[in-house]
């Protein structure tokens, strides 16, 4: 049974295959309605073109909002308004091309009724699958995971509460002589899951009898992996999958967490940062997003600076601040001014906290729907931040940070963006252990860097901006 990285893949593939069934059978009931069953076929391929474009603009933007990935979009609200974000950004493409090529767009009545049957299909589906499939165990993955400490037992947590299908159901923890012998006198199970004692010559036959398809070590102690490879490697070559501590985190909570990086993993992440075609690529799609937000955004600036000014008149309207960006350069940050004057004239740089009384009534809804960051659009077309990217910090903050949180400096390996995978992923938070938090996110999006995870992160931090919705994916 596939798992881990093959099987998010195949839960993609599947979801898509369902979205463009759904999407055939509303064009084909769309063309019936509209001009009746003798023109289905005719109508089709007049216009074959515009349904191509039709169908890879919704699988593309369904894919780009996570639609496909369920831990995403798991509940009923969060799939409603996945659904309505994609279909919207899926419009607006086929909008713009109806500008430029009009014989590839389909008639406005054909297109209403496609994507009404397709909307009620694709819905209804998404809503019965997921949850036949998480009440039954037709897709359940026997996991087995080598260790039976602290670490193993965050193994277990993340497995069985992540909304990742197959439903993973841990059946045992296996303990290769890491616990003492008070431990193995003191019981025999993990939450349910019973503990088995192997020796590493043994822990192929045991693991083939416990018939598992997904094994994940889980060892406190890391030394000892390069021991386990011969026989992990035997076990891979008749079919189940092995997955490290790393991979697993990464693949299913979408972090890096800081005890478990290495010197390796973090010097294979920051050469993928510096790589020049993609820097250049990244810089090339900053700059031209930046020039048409700007375009568009230009009368909500104007407005916003008015109630700005209308609000404290003896104030200035922006805000600048020393941020750390690239290789630890400083810049001055753009923002709306959202704080008294003199906010921290006495108290010097603290972080904001909910309910910071240092924060005016119209700065609190400016930082709720984030528009106080637009100027920093300027900073972009200045080249000193992307538009996603870790979120700038400090020089006050850097420095406390940098001495607390290991890696906390890679950061400085990319531009900082307006907004990140951090940001969409993790709450607001304004400590120390919030900003490790947040730095796991950060690795996380500098191992993975693509134009396909920027436009995810785009997408969701629209939607977060238009609805309010708390960051707690």
């Amino acid at each position: 049974m596939p798992t881990g990285r093959t099987h998010l893949r195949l839960q993609v593939t599947w979801l898509a295959m369902m979205d463009l069934a759904c999407l055939v059978i509303g064009g084909v009931l769309g063309v019936a309605l509209r001009f009746g069953g003798d023109e289905i076929v005719e109508y089709v391929f007049r216009n074959l073109d515009g349904w191509l474009l039709l169908f890879g603009c919704v699988i593309l933007a369904n894919y780009l909002a996570g639609s496909y990935r369920i831990q995403y979009t798991f509940s009923r609200f969060n799939l409603l308004v996945t659904w309505a974000f994609s279909l919207v950004f899926a419009l607006l493409i086929i909008s713009i091309f109806s500008y430029t090529w009009f014989h590839m767009v389909l008639g406005r009545g054909v297109l209403a009724l496609t994507i009404g049957i397709y909307s009620f299909l694709s819905l209804g589906l998404k809503l019965l699958v997921y949850r036949s499939l998480f009440r039954s165990d037709l897709l359940l993955c026997r996991t087995v995971i080598i260790g039976t400490g602290e670490r193993a037992q965050a193994v277990q947590k993340t497995l069985e509460h992540a909304y990742v299908l197959p439903v993973h159901k841990v059946i045992a923890f296996i303990d290769i002589g890491q616990r003492s012998d008070e431990e193995r006198r003191s019981g025999g199970f993990i939450d349910g899951a019973a503990i088995v004692t192997s020796s590493l010559e043994g822990l192929n036959e045991i693991i083939r009898s416990l018939g598992v398809a997904l094994i994940v070590v889980g060892l406190e102690d890391l030394s000892t992996v390069p021991r386990l490879y011969p026989h992990l490697k035997r076990l891979r070559f008749e079919g189940a999958e092995v997955v490290m501590p790393l991979d697993m985190a990464e693949i299913y909570s979408g972090k890096t967490p800081l005890d478990l990086i290495n010197e390796e993993e973090m010097m294979h992440a920051t050469l993928e940062c510096r790589l020049p075609a993609g820097r250049r690529l990244k810089r090339f799609v900053d700059v031209a997003i930046a020039i048409v937000a700007l375009i568009l955004l230009a009368p909500v600036m104007l407005l916003v600076a008015m109630v700005v000014r209308l609000s404290e008149p003896t104030g200035p309207v922006f805000y600048c601040q020393q941020r750390v960006g690239l290789f630890g350069r400083l810049f001055s940050i753009m923002k709306f001014r959202t704080m008294r004057v003199d906010a921290e004239s006495e108290s010097g740089a603290v972080w904001a906290m909910k309910g910071d009384p240092r924060i005016t009534p119209v700065g609190r809804f400016l930082r709720m729907t984030r528009l106080d960051e637009l100027p920093q659009i300027f900073n972009v077309l200045r080249g000193e931040m992307s538009i996603v990217g870790p979120r700038p910090e400090r020089p006050e903050f850097v420095e406390q940070l940098s001495k607390e949180i290991s890696w906390y400096e890679e950061r400085e390996n990319v531009l900082p963006g307006i907004t990140g995978w951090a940001q969409i992923r993790y709450p607001y938070g304004s400590s120390v252990e919030d900003s490790r938090r947040k730095l796991e996110y950060d690795l996380f999006y500098m191992k993975h860097m693509s134009m396909s995870l920027d436009l995810q992160i785009i997408l969701r931090t629209l939607r977060i901006v238009l609805l309010g919705m708390e960051r707690t994916l």
